[in-house]
């Protein structure tokens, strides 16, 4: 009877602590994801400096190689854009392995 009852409290130990490692791992995932969105943003708010302060002039398009390649400590960021109407402004922001994109319509 012993053995039973301390198999099934080893179960539950382990079904717990296999539902904390899960949980951990998408805490990891999602931190992530956040801090290759906010290096998104910067690119964005990058263009639009270089636009409203240094007169950038954009090339026809750059759909395939991007205006800026910023390296930062950790990660990067990279603009593309297409010359449609509305101009259409991509940044992709990295970080580790995660990529989340921003758009910005003109």
């Amino acid at each position: 009877m012993t053995m039973f009852i301390l198999a099934g409290m080893l179960m539950v130990a382990m079904s717990g602590s296999t539902v904390i490692l899960l949980g951990l791992k998408a805490g990891g995932i999602q931190a992530q994801s956040t801090k290759a969105y906010y290096k998104a943003e910067s690119g964005t708010e990058r263009i639009l400096w270089e636009l409203n302060q240094n007169n950038l002039v954009l090339p026809a398009t750059s759909l395939t190689n991007p205006i800026f390649n910023i390296p930062l400590r950790e990660g990067n960021y990279q603009i593309y854009y297409t010359n449609f109407d509305p101009i259409i402004f991509t940044s992709v922001g990295e970080f580790q392995q995660t990529k989340r994109s921003v758009q910005v319509r003109m």
